[in-house]
């Protein structure tokens, strides 16, 4: 738990250091989408986005990357810079709460918009977060997505999966404007959002009627074993019977081996009879 708490408290001490480089006005003139060389200014000005990488830059908007953490499956897990541990396997219906490794730190005069790259939608994968970055938040982005397709996707740690785009704000009003929510916000880490209770349904659903079905089909066997056994069961105590019909001589004199074949084959049939009635 200290560790935990510990964890917490730099991560809240490196979000204000961050709040701390926020301009109170946009030096910047006009309102709109902000265009590529803004976004790059903004980044030099007081950390819009941390860390910052000039190829993920685009016209209009700026590729966000994989964090070292997700969420899958009822678990929070974390990738590392190694092969074999950099890599998140998305199953078909499955859904993953992904981090985004960029800190976003957004002064009171922009608003930003982000969604799932156009490619990563065509290989089945569905954004299901909120569509704006409020003014004044700081923090890490915290992406749900669902895969809609029939195959595993997989995401690399650091490979890009989303854009994100900012737009300018109207002049803040101290007196009118709504005040901004406490700086860091509440929720910092991923946990905060309860990730790991995120599951799928539909997964959910296929996994327990698979198991019912899978228990059935076990049942199932296990009857027809049964009945196989009283079956066998059963004619040996008719070849048994039989044998004694053909006894040659006086019936007194039936062979050991006629009356072993009746009693074993008699015991038989009653085990069978009483594991079948188990199974009821």
């Amino acid at each position: 738990m200290t560790g935990q708490l510990s964890r917490r408290e730099v991560e809240r001490k490196r979000l204000l250091d961050l709040v701390a480089r926020r301009p109170e006005r946009n030096a910047v003139k006009g309102y709109g989408v902000v265009l590529g060389d803004g976004i790059r200014g903004y980044c030099k000005q007081f950390g819009l986005i941390t860390p910052y990488n000039e190829e993920n830059l685009k016209p209009a908007n700026y590729k966000l990357t994989v964090g070292d953490e997700y969420a899958i499956g009822g678990e929070i897990r974390t990738l590392l810079d190694e092969s074999g541990k950099n890599q998140i396997i998305i199953p078909p219906f499955e859904v993953a709460v992904i981090k985004t490794n960029e800190t976003i730190n957004m002064p009171r005069f922009l608003i930003a918009r982000w969604n799932i790259q156009v490619k990563r939608a065509y290989q089945g994968l569905l954004w299901v977060g909120g569509p704006q970055v409020d003014a004044g938040y700081v923090g890490h982005l915290f992406c749900p997505i669902y895969n809609l397709s029939d195959k595993e996707v997989s995401l690399l740690l650091g490979e890009a999966f989303a854009v994100i785009d900012f737009v300018t704000t109207t002049d803040f009003s101290e007196e009118e404007s709504p005040k901004y929510l406490p700086m860091p916000p509440e929720r910092i880490l991923l946990e905060d959002y309860q990730a790991q209770e995120l599951k799928s349904a539909l997964v959910t659903l296929v996994t327990k009627k698979l198991t019912g079905f899978q228990l059935q089909v076990k049942q199932l066997e296990e009857r027809t074993n049964q009945f196989i056994a009283v079956g066998l069961a059963l004619i040996g105590i008719l070849f048994a019977v039989l044998a004694l019909f053909v006894t040659v001589g006086d019936p007194k004199a039936m062979p050991f081996w006629a009356f072993f074949s009746v009693t074993f084959s008699f015991l038989a049939f009653l085990i069978a009879v009483g594991s079948m009635k188990k199974l009821y």
